[in-house]
């Protein structure tokens, strides 16, 4: 108390007051671009000026951390980023070491959950559907890579069924229209991508496994991956987080934490629509224990 008197800037304003950038991976239309978005529009809504969104994509989502890295240490960027992508690409490209020197800073969402899709084209109905088929030809998964969100599900699917191979499909709607059309027997898109296109109308997938813990509310009938194949250790979800350069001043990381503490507007949660059902506030604390249970999941594949 009185150091504004004393000419002192009271804590977070100088923060506050400065430009801020907030780097992603992936393309701006992607589920991290708008992720980064509602990042920066809940910055904005604490009274700092509108931050930039920029995405810096390739490299399987990890193109913004060797930029984040390299730049000067300070209070003018972050990155958002889910961090089982983070972890993926950190085991499968000997990075662990930069993933680490990360700052976490709060967590923005919960777990987004996976799904394995089948088109009517495929004739694919089940599981067993298609570990037999696969036996006989082969089973082609869209997905978006291994070292994406989508990887685990989709190497674990790999190994299951011998016969599935995998072709990338960028995004949601890309999976989605390459097993509507055929072009792909079964695919790995979100839960809530799923529930969307159902929204939407027209044809909709068959789902026939989620990767959950639990089963998905959405599809209480639907069994997991683990209830299917007896392994419990083929769970995963991914989820997103808020990161400071290394060296960042602790005034800054405290700053931003607590403009991300939640509760966030209502409105701009609602933009989010689908997506919007997972954001949720986390501290520090939960994004370190997220990134340990994500490393446990890509070692499980990579």
């Amino acid at each position: 108390m009185g150091f504004t008197a004393l000419g002192v800037v009271p804590f977070g304003r100088a923060w506050a007051d400065a430009p801020l950038e907030v780097l992603h991976g992936y393309t701006a239309g992607s589920v991290t671009g708008q992720i980064a978005r509602f990042v920066g529009a809940v910055l904005a809504s604490k009274g700092r000026p509108a931050p930039t969104v920029r995405a810096i994509p390739g490299d399987h989502g990890f193109a913004p951390v060797p930029a984040f890295l390299a730049g000067s240490a300070g209070g003018s960027r972050v990155l958002v980023a889910d961090t089982l992508t983070l972890m993926m690409n950190g085991v499968a490209q000997g990075k662990l070491s930069d993933v680490e020197r990360l700052v976490p800073i709060a967590k923005v969402t919960n777990g987004y959950s996976t799904a394995l899709i089948a088109g009517a084209a495929s004739g694919l109905k089940s599981w067993v559907d298609v570990v037999s088929t696969a036996r006989t030809r082969p089973v082609v998964l869209a997905g978006s890579g291994r070292l994406s969100a989508y990887g685990p599900a989709a190497a674990w699917v790999a190994a299951a069924a011998p016969g599935v191979t995998e072709v990338d499909a960028r995004g949601n709607d890309q999976i989605l229209e390459a097993v509507r059309s055929g072009s792909a027997g079964i695919g790995v898109v979100t839960t809530d991508s799923i529930a969307a296109a159902m929204a939407r109308g027209g044809e909709t997938p068959t789902v026939l496994a989620t990767f959950g813990a639990a089963r998905s509310p959405s599809f209480p009938a639907v069994p997991t991956f683990a209830e299917l194949t007896g392994d419990r250790g083929r769970t995963y979800t991914f989820s997103y987080s808020v990161f400071a350069p290394p060296g960042s001043a602790p005034s800054f990381v405290e700053t931003i934490a607590r403009d991300l503490a939640g509760p966030f507007p209502s409105d701009l949660v609602s933009a989010l629509g689908q997506l919007g059902t997972r954001v949720a506030a986390g501290d520090a604390p939960l994004v370190r224990e997220t990134m340990q249970r994500d490393l446990r999941v890509a070692r499980s594949f990579l």
